[in-house]
């Protein structure tokens, strides 16, 4: 796959997982570039459309939110509200944390952290990690604002009005559960999952807005309710970007 935004193979060192941004056991990180490129899609078919930025941005399964933290580092500026749930209420609290140093306030206490943790044991690997927070403080200071956050406990895959906690989305992107780390709770059946996620989010959806999906390569996303715009690989993984008929 070419990339169309994201072209320049830069350093997303800043953004290592347990870095700055926190990590969790049974939570995954997620390439950044991949991140970065399908929400540049996203916006400019929205764009396209004439569904112009600022936007509502949710991701269903987002266990400790890696993905959206990135886009909101990289993208925030064009982005009113982030949304993230999952089922796990551990990977949440992982996930409140990382979102939250989307704030100059969360952002600020993890500084601190990591000069406590530099002054205590010297380590090059905190003096580095001081370095990206310092970098990621940039970013924010140069943004006029930054998204209202919400994040929530929720099983995507069962019926329940979202309605409330999730208004007005123009875009979904969620890395689903298809690995070795993380997998379907509840739902034995990876097809009933995903069809069941995406009649669910349906209601919170805008006219126009799309759901970009990312999967093992070669899994099948059908949906009578749903139109495909765009399929792409990138190694291991597929992303299937999807709009509501």
């Amino acid at each position: 796959m070419k990339y169309k935004f994201a072209v320049d193979n830069r350093n997303y060192q800043d953004f290592s997982s347990g870095r700055v941004l926190y990590n969790f056991p049974g939570t995954t990180a997620f390439p950044v570039r991949l991140a970065s490129e399908i929400y540049q899609r996203c916006a400019a078919i929205l764009t396209e459309n004439g569904v112009n930025a600022p936007y509502r941005l949710y991701d269903p399964c987002c266990g400790g939110a890696y993905l959206l933290t990135c886009i909101g580092f990289l993208h925030g500026q064009e982005i009113s509200h982030i949304y993230a749930s999952d089922i796990d209420h551990k990977v949440i609290s992982i996930a409140e944390k990382n979102l939250s140093l989307l704030t100059q306030e969360g952002l600020k206490k993890r500084i601190a952290q990591i000069e406590s943790m530099y002054a205590e044991f010297g380590k090059d690997s905190h003096y580095e990690a001081l370095n990206s927070a310092l970098r990621l403080k940039e970013i924010l200071d140069k943004g006029d604002g930054r998204p209202e956050i919400r994040c929530f406990t929720a099983d995507v895959t069962k019926a329940r009005d979202l309605t409330g906690i999730v208004d007005s989305v123009n875009m979904v992107i969620t890395d689903l559960p298809y690995g070795d780390i993380v997998t379907w709770s509840g739902q034995l059946d990876e097809k009933q999952a995903v069809s069941s996620l995406l009649d669910n989010i349906l209601p919170v959806l805008l006219p126009g807005s799309l759901v970009a999906l990312v999967t093992r390569k070669k899994t099948k996303i059908i949906s009578e309710k749903y139109r495909r715009i765009e399929l792409f690989t990138v190694g291991k993984r597929q992303i299937t970007i999807l709009q509501p008929v």
